[in-house]
């Protein structure tokens, strides 16, 4: 029997061209595979709430067209439907396809549709976070697949957000560049797995599943999908100069070798901020979701995809 598969769409990633090439981008999937059936996504969550609902419908096989957002909302519905057994593939069509580098999703298309019927199963782990809402002080959950952090990265998401984001992956370096000058370093306090509060004032904070971030920066590359820990990288207390000079080891690969930068494993940390007034924006999967607290953990094994 033919598994059960549905289309999630993200008709802005890519900077909106899945959504202005949609007839010829379907053509070509149809072409290769048959007739589809695929739901496109209208609002920031609603990829969350659109694989909730398949998953219920006992759908076996969702195929997610989009970046690192969609397939962080799509875990998170797989997730809260507790349907676990359903798999994940994933063609990499948005803007920063950081997730899908970790993962080793194939950038051609025709290759990334093969591993809907030839692809092996890879379960990987995924992140739990607990955070406050910005706007109500309502306490808020979400799950996460590649990144979650706070600080600098996320000042960034978040003007990379508010634009176009028709530069694609050279959206998050553009958004680096306008925040580098007048980004003002956050003073944090974190703790690992119960043990001692650490106190830091960082340019950023992240917390890992995935090894890039910010459209290829590789922020961790000591990072695993599936070895049931985060890795934790605190970039500290860059001045400018440091923020311009070893912005380059984020792309070799090399910037856990760097000054004032550490990198710890831990299933579960606590992020607090020391000025309320002046606490860093959190970063999820490439979201600005709220601002610190939050305290995050790991879920091992957590749902599958099709490799």
């Amino acid at each position: 029997m033919s598994k059960k598969i549905h289309f999630i769409v993200n008709p802005n990633s890519g900077g909106g061209s899945v959504g202005k090439n949609w007839e010829d981008l379907l053509k070509r999937i149809e072409d290769k595979i048959g007739k589809i059936q695929a739901t496109f996504t209208n609002a920031k969550g609603h990829g969350s709430d659109v694989a909730l609902d398949l998953c219920k419908k006992g759908i076996e096989v969702l195929v997610i067209i989009g970046g690192d957002g969609t397939i962080s909302e799509v875990v998170d519905g797989i997730i809260k439907s507790k349907k676990t057994s359903v798999s994940i593939v994933v063609l990499n069509l948005g803007t920063g396809g950081d997730f899908s580098r970790s993962l080793g999703v194939p950038g051609d298309l025709n290759l990334a549709l093969d591993k809907i019927k030839n692809g092996k199963i890879r379960k990987t782990d995924v992140g739990f976070v607990r955070y406050k809402s910005e706007k109500t002080g309502e306490n808020l959950t979400r799950y996460f697949i590649n990144i979650i952090g706070c600080g600098m990265a996320g000042a960034v998401v978040q003007t990379v957000n508010k634009s176009s984001k028709k530069f694609g992956g050279f959206s998050y370096y553009l958004g680096s560049i306008a925040n580098i000058l007048s980004y003002q370093n956050k003073p944090l306090k974190f703790r690992m797995d119960g043990g001692e509060w650490l106190e830091r004032k960082v340019t950023s904070l992240a917390i890992c599943n995935g090894q890039y971030f910010g459209g290829g920066m590789r922020v961790s590359p000591n990072s695993e999908l599936s070895d049931g820990f985060l890795d934790a990288v605190v970039i500290g207390d860059w001045n400018l100069f440091q923020k311009v000079f070893y912005s380059k080891k984020f792309y070799n690969g090399t910037i856990t070798n760097s000054p004032k930068v550490e990198s710890y494993k831990c299933k579960k940390i606590e992020i607090i901020p020391i000025q309320f007034d002046n606490a860093a924006i959190i970063d999820c999967d490439g979201e600005d979701i709220g601002k610190i607290p939050m305290t995050i953990e790991v879920l091992p094994s957590a749902v599958s995809f099709l490799v």
